[in-house]
């Protein structure tokens, strides 16, 4: 399995240490599942290290197996101005070494990333090779001449399409919203994005009460059952499409979902047995 889901009925304690001792892993490590915003308290997110947990609390989560280590990095598209990687769940765009950026730069010295993916987002994520093709790319961006599609979770009924239109940070954000498919208390769906803003789909998505499953910054309900043992943040960049000014052709570029994402669609679509789930009374 590409990740392991736990459910520990608490006794008196703080969190950080009652996940270290019931499971016999480092607190380095349950630290970084906690900040990752992956564990749940009674059903509800915490980022508190050492959040006191009464008696008999309830404490959820779900390991990816990406989270302490990274696969290599699959260049899905390259030309002589452009690259563009399937970026890996856990790892950040630039700017956070180790990231996808310096990782890069190992081998193209000159690589730049013109747009940035939140770090549990996987998908299509695009670097300049230089930097006279960085600054076109990124006026293709404001010009908005570059169409991005993401697949995502959310959770509850999300039917039909919808426009959202709302701004962000005082910039104008325009996403646009289509289901795809319904399971039991979660659905699929394509976001095409108009405006590239900070957690854009993030925040639209759970401003209308349809959080991306796996939220932790913009949600603060509680998560029906299964939905609380995923992975990560269920967000992936699919496509992206554009003319290039430099080729003279359009180009066009999809990203398979990595395991993680596949295997809890798989469980979303089996129900609760299908949770590889260990216990802990």
């Amino acid at each position: 399995m590409i990740f392991s889901s736990y459910r520990i009925s608490s006794r008196i304690g703080k969190l950080e240490p009652v996940i270290s001792e019931t499971l016999e892993i480092s607190k380095r490590k349950v630290r970084k599942i906690i900040d990752e915003g992956l564990v749940s308290v009674n059903g509800v997110k915490v980022l508190r290290r050492q959040l006191m947990l009464r008696k008999n609390s309830v404490v959820e989560f779900s390991v990816s197996d990406y989270i302490f280590s990274h696969p290599h990095l699959e260049i899905i598209y390259e030309d002589d101005f452009i690259l563009a990687i399937n970026k890996p769940p856990f790892l950040s765009s630039n700017r956070d070494f180790p990231d996808v950026e310096s990782i890069l730069k190992e081998k193209f010295k000159k690589i730049k990333a013109v747009h940035r993916l939140d770090k549990q987002t996987t998908g299509v994520l695009l670097f300049a090779k230089s930097d006279s093709v960085f600054e076109e790319m990124v006026r293709l961006f404001r010009k908005k001449s570059i169409k991005k599609v993401y697949r995502a979770l959310v959770a509850g009924k999300f039917k039909g399409e919808k426009r959202v239109c709302f701004s962000l940070d005082g910039r104008e954000a325009v996403s646009w919203i289509k289901a795809t498919r319904q399971f039991d208390r979660a659905t699929e769906v394509l976001v095409s994005i108009e405006t590239g803003r900070k957690h854009q789909i993030r925040r639209h998505l759970a401003f209308l009460n349809y959080p991306v499953v796996g939220e932790f910054r913009y949600f603060r309900g509680s998560f029906p059952f299964l939905l609380r043992f995923a992975p990560r943040i269920m967000l992936h960049a699919q496509e992206v499409a554009f003319k290039s000014p430099f080729i003279g052709k359009s180009v066009k570029i999809t990203a398979p979902i990595f395991n993680d994402f596949s295997a809890f669609i798989s469980i979303l679509e089996r129900g609760r047995e299908a949770l590889p789930l260990k216990e802990y009374a």
